[in-house]
Order: C-alpha cells, then structure tokens, then sequence
C-alpha cells in the first residue's frame, strides 16, 4: 500500500507527542517550524528535550502516562515509545476519534508516516517509502536536497509575485498557466539567476506574444 502525500497547514494547531526520548526530540525538531502547539506526555524525558522546552513557548510538558483526555484535544498525533501497548493504545482511540496519528517504527499503528523532510521557508518536501524502508528515504531525501537551488526561497517569492501580476492581467486560467510555465522554462535555462526585473520583463514579452497576439 501507498500513503497520498498531504500538505496540511499546523500553525497553532495541537500536536500531541507520546514520549519523552531521543526519538521523540528528532520528531518534535522537526514540527517545531510549522508552529504547532505540541504536547508531550510521558513519565520523564531526555536532556535535549527539556533543553528545547526551555526555549520554545509553543511546547508543553505533562509528566505522566498518556489517556484518553490527552487524545481527544489532539488534531494528530505521534507515539514514539517502545512499548507496543502504549503505541495500539493511542492508534486505537485516535482511530475511533477520527485523528491522525504516527506510531514511529510501527506502520501497523499509523494512520499516516511522518516523512523524511526538506524545508526551507516555503518550500517544503517530504519523501516516504511507505513504511518499507525509512532509511532509503533519508538516504534519498538528501540526494534531492543537493540539487535544490541555493536561491529556492527567491525563486518562490518571485514566482508568487509575478503569478499575482498575471491574474490581475489575464482571466483564463489556462492562459496563466501557459504563460507561468514558459516564464519557469527561461527562468530555469537561466539557472534561476534572474532579478525580479528581469523576470517581468520576459513575462510582458510572453503576455504579448500569447495574448495579445491573439
């Protein structure tokens, strides 16, 4: 079986995390920059852990063991415990309250994977191989980061910009489109070294020679 990839939108949302150890401090590491309030629940946690709570005010600890109470405030969910009980606990009264929840190495108990992830400001990434091999896509992931322009998150500003620009200008939907992908073709064979100016510029020509012209 295949996970559909969803991009969904955290900041201020509730994100519980079941456990206190170094794999729970990987996972919260990461969620930390999409601005979800994060709940930790567990009997004791690890050093690097109580280092981030000091320093980030979106995160909250409850020293105790995971209930029900717990699952139910939560909008997903993340288990990373290596006690199998625990882990079905947890998927199994969030599957009955229609709550997504990861159980980390314990496919059977996720409802979705917690991908291998590349971010920069917009642009985010995430890579899975279904459960079947996590490594392989840690190991692919940073093959992708590597051809990832420097400049990514210029490119997508400016691309934002003139996308604005174009729909203020054109109303077929299929026009704008049209006119997007030549102006990502010339600004790739430019390998993504152009200003802003420079990109309206060959947006004007492409208006002009797509639909004007016609």
């Amino acid at each position: 079986m295949s996970y559909f990839p969803l991009f969904i939108d955290l900041k201020d949302k509730n994100v519980l995390v079941v456990g206190g150890g170094n794999v729970a401090f990987r996972k919260i590491v990461k969620l930390i920059p999409f601005e979800a309030k994060i709940t930790i629940v567990a009997p004791k946690i690890c050093t690097d852990l109580a280092m981030l709570l000091e320093q980030n005010k979106n995160l909250t600890y409850k020293q105790k063991l995971v209930d029900i109470d717990d699952i139910k405030n939560a909008c997903i969910a993340i288990t990373a415990t290596d006690d199998s009980a625990v882990n079905e606990f947890v998927a199994q009264n969030c599957k009955n309250n229609n709550i997504f929840v990861n159980s980390v190495d314990d496919v059977d108990n996720c409802s979705f994977l917690f991908p291998a992830l590349i971010k920069r400001d917009s642009f985010v990434l995430g890579c899975t191989t279904s459960g079947k091999a996590p490594y392989l896509s840690a190991c692919l992931k940073n093959m992708i980061e590597n051809d990832i322009p420097e400049n990514i998150d210029e490119i997508i500003e400016n691309i934002a910009i003139l996308r604005q620009e174009l729909k203020l200008k054109i109303e077929e939907q299929n026009i704008r489109a049209k006119i997007i992908h030549l102006l990502l073709d010339y600004y790739q064979k430019h390998n993504f070294n152009l200003s802003l100016e420079e990109l309206k510029t060959e947006l004007t020509v492409l208006i002009n020679d797509i639909y004007l012209k016609n």
